[in-house]
């Protein structure tokens, strides 16, 4: 009985493993939501922030502060008489308990009141880091799947091109042997053979290499992510007019959208190290409490009060922090204005970037098949003994060149696409769910 439970439990175990090996986009991008340390940290950095409302609230609230205390008083007391009289004296001892009780009401805090203002704003600000933080993710996490995939088909290409040299250097080893063919042709056959099977070693290499990247980002090995499909779409940015993307990018782009906020905060700051030369007013309400004592048992009292403070000097510290706000709110001037061309650029260069590679893709799409019929027909004349076996080797080396420029020419595209709504600020999870309709299930031992 223990034994057909140990079965099924390892049974269970290697079901759930090979799960885990596989998934489409989507099923990696759940993992990386769930495992993804740069949102992690940018989800409590936002939920850090939204304390400093409340940080910042408690400069205009009341505050209130108790004190208590107990002492025990011994009063020795000796009167000096006249001489030759003896000398008399009283002894006396008491506990005395004491405590007060203090509220205090700002009136008229500038610095506090500024404080609640830039909280908002750096609330503002973290919620803006944490969406360019979402926004980052989909980005990342396609680009290390696709990394994976390319890499994919490179070791794939690498290895057809190796076991169809490897089937051109035995034949030519074979016409070499009943001569049709000089040793020369064997020589260029082997050394392509050699050739091609290091770019297989470095094409694994490399996979293993885009395989840790996705790891990095998920939490998990993705063994067998699910493949481009052969046939599919290539739309083009709607709408087709790059203005249009760079009046959006400049509307809606995170990282511009930070700056301002830092541009903004800078400014604030200003204000609240010049209310350091400013007056404060505060309304004080106490009570006191005292009980034991020599002559009075018990007294208490209550007071009501204003306190006014005016600094006058402090060292030229207070004039020192306006100047260096004064040069930080100017050094988040000018990063914003480079931030603003930044935008610019990134929203142009992404916007031609899909737009060229949706005609690279078709180009290459025609060169894999002209390289194809290129290669059929240098067979054929190999085959009759108008072309040489280099002529071949030659031929086939161009048609998986071909064949891997055109499979890397179309996870550019997708890659583009998410990278012209990434600069134009509207990249999100249904952007994923789209090219996720263009994968299908992969096959072992195909691109």
């Amino acid at each position: 009985m223990s034994t057909r439970f140990i079965h099924l439990g390892f049974a269970i175990s290697c079901c759930i493993s090979s799960a885990a090996l596989a998934g489409d986009l989507l099923d990696t991008y759940q993992l990386a939501k769930q495992n993804d340390p740069q949102l992690a940290a940018a989800e409590a950095t936002y939920y850090a922030a939204l304390e400093e409302k409340s940080l910042s609230r408690a400069g205009v609230l009341p505050s209130i502060d108790f004190s208590a205390g107990a002492s025990r008083v011994n009063d020795d007391t000796i009167y000096v008489e006249r001489p030759g009289t003896s000398n008399s004296g009283t002894s006396i001892s008491y506990t005395n308990y004491t405590y007060r009780l203090e509220l205090r009401q700002a009136i008229y805090r500038r610095d506090s009141f500024l404080q609640l203002d830039e909280a908002d704003i750096r609330i503002l600000q973290a919620e803006a880091e944490y969406q360019a933080a979402e926004q980052g993710l989909v980005l990342r996490l396609a680009q290390a799947y696709f990394d994976v995939l390319a890499a994919q088909d490179n070791l794939h290409f690498s290895r057809a091109e190796k076991e169809a040299i490897a089937r051109q250097l035995e034949q030519t080893r074979q016409r070499f042997e009943v001569g049709l063919t000089a040793i020369t042709d064997v020589h260029e056959a082997q050394a392509r053979y050699d050739l091609v099977n290091s770019q297989e070693i470095a094409a694994q290499f490399r996979l293993d290499d885009r395989r840790e990247v996705l790891h990095e980002i998920t939490g998990q090995y993705l063994q067998q992510p699910a493949t481009l499909r052969k046939q599919t779409p290539l739309p083009a940015p709607e709408p087709a007019d790059p203005n249009a993307w760079n009046k959006l990018a400049l509307e809606q782009n995170l990282a511009l959208r930070i700056a301002h906020l830092s541009s903004q905060l800078a400014a604030l700051q200003v204000k609240r190290s010049r209310s350091g030369h400013q007056p404060t007013l505060d309304l004080t309400l106490t009570h006191n409490y005292s009980k034991g004592g020599s002559f009075v048992d018990e007294v208490t009292s209550n007071s009501i009060g204003l306190q006014f403070n005016l600094p006058l000097y402090s060292g030229g510290g207070t004039s020192a922090a306006v100047r260096q706000r004064l040069h930080q709110h100017d050094a988040a001037r000018q990063k914003l204005e480079q931030q603003h061309r930044a935008t610019e650029a990134s929203a142009h260069t992404a916007y031609r970037s899909v737009t060229a590679s949706i005609v690279l893709v078709q180009a290459l799409k025609q060169a894999v098949i002209s390289n194809q019929s290129a290669l059929d027909a240098t067979e054929a004349g190999y085959e009759v003994g108008t072309r040489t076996s280099v002529d071949v080797l030659n031929a086939r080396r161009e048609l998986f060149r071909a064949q891997r420029d055109y499979a890397q020419s179309r996870y550019d595209y997708i890659i583009g696409s998410l990278t012209l709504k990434n600069a134009a600020g509207i990249l999100s999870h249904n952007d994923l769910v789209q090219i996720n309709q263009w994968l299908e299930a992969d096959t072992p031992g195909q691109p």
